[in-house]
């Protein structure tokens, strides 16, 4: 059975249409075509004439292999078991947007590094002016789901353009490695900060114990993911620790289960938590919506370069300054490669390398 499919996708430059056809073979297996038109009736036509090219004269030879469309990729790797596990926040939102790019309207097999370079030129161009180090996510993770259209889809895709492309990026400074952070919120920030947040909790539209949450990210070094995700079965009372399961680490998707200590204050602040019915977290939140209000409040307050990430960086440097050894605290914050704490000590003034002083 041959099928035809016009589809509108909207790009940042307007509309196009993508023509897609499709045909069933005997042993299930799916041929499939995509091309897309700047206009409409050119789309169908060529879907009208590929079909009765099949008709007439049956599959091309060419064709048995399949291709598909950088957009359709993405949206493979996204929904699929396997590839999508594991996903974070933020390369889950770079690909989705990746698919709204022109890039998304390219054969992953006719990819090119010239391709690539024009859509970091276009990211960069853009009124919002994403720094090359905002746009590196953007090629590292197309990358992700290139090197794996064959392996785990069986689609064609070319597989160098990224290593053909990426010297004239990083040459032109088109892309750029993130700097390592050096920020740390002082004393009086983190006050103006939470009031900020205990204001905006208590709104009656407001259901999320937005200043709890705040503690619990500097006193654990969880990631707000971590907290919105940590279980009432994960929490020993009697030992006052919590077991964060599937903790993010590069080189282990899963079964990367991580106890970690409480210390009084925080173990004090989950366990007057409300227990929702049918519902095991703790903390059963988005962390888009607690990331969206920690953005409000330090617009707000004028507060500027401030991450809530940072506060994972923050309750590690206190634990440093309360004369925790860089082992000890590499079991609180999930780190297997200790070197990588070094960018937390950054952060730390001279002052406190010396004193290891709590903060007050």
């Amino acid at each position: 059975m041959t099928k035809a499919i016009i589809e509108k996708v909207t790009t940042k430059s307007g509309f196009k249409y993508k023509a897609r056809v499709r045909y069933q073979l005997p042993n299930k297996k799916r041929f499939e075509r995509a091309k897309t038109f700047s206009k409409k009736n050119h789309a169908q036509k060529w879907a009208q004439e590929l079909i009765k090219q099949i008709e007439s004269n049956g599959l091309p030879i060419e064709d048995t292999c399949k291709s598909i469309l950088i957009g359709d990729l993405i949206s493979l790797y996204l929904v699929d078991p396997f590839t999508s596990r594991g996903i974070g926040r933020s390369k889950r939102a770079v690909l989705q947007r990746l698919r709204t790019y022109d890039i998304a309207l390219i054969e992953a097999d006719k990819l090119t590094a010239n391709h690539i370079v024009l859509h970091c030129k276009t990211r960069l161009e853009e009124p919002t002016k994403p720094l090359p180090q905002t746009v590196y996510h953007d090629v590292t993770y197309l990358r992700s789901v290139i090197n794996v259209a064959e392996t785990m889809f069986g689609y064609k895709a070319n597989l160098r353009a990224h290593e053909e492309a990426i010297p004239t990026l990083i040459t032109y400074g088109l892309i750029a490695r993130s700097n390592s952070r050096e920020r740390r919120p002082t004393l009086s920030e983190l006050q103006k900060i939470e009031e900020g947040l205990r204001k905006r909790q208590t709104h009656r539209s407001s259901n999320i114990p937005l200043v709890d949450i705040f503690h619990i990210s500097i006193y654990t070094c969880m990631r707000i993911g971590e907290i919105c995700r940590v279980t009432w079965e994960d929490l020993n009372i009697t030992a006052s620790t919590l077991t964060i399961k599937n903790r993010k680490d590069p080189r282990i998707k899963q079964g990367n289960h991580c106890t970690i200590p409480l210390c009084e204050e925080a173990l004090n602040i989950i366990i007057k938590q409300n227990k929702v019915n049918g519902e095991e977290r703790i903390f059963p939140f988005k962390p888009q919506s607690i990331g969206a209000a920690w953005q409000r409040v330090c617009k707000e307050l004028k507060i500027e370069n401030l991450h809530y990430h940072d506060l994972r960086a923050e309750g590690a440097c206190r634990l440093f300054e309360q004369g925790l050894n860089i082992i000890e605290i590499s079991k609180i914050t999930g780190h297997r490669d200790i070197n990588v704490l070094n960018n937390v000590y950054l952060r730390l003034g001279v002052q406190a390398l010396h004193s290891h002083s709590p903060l007050k």
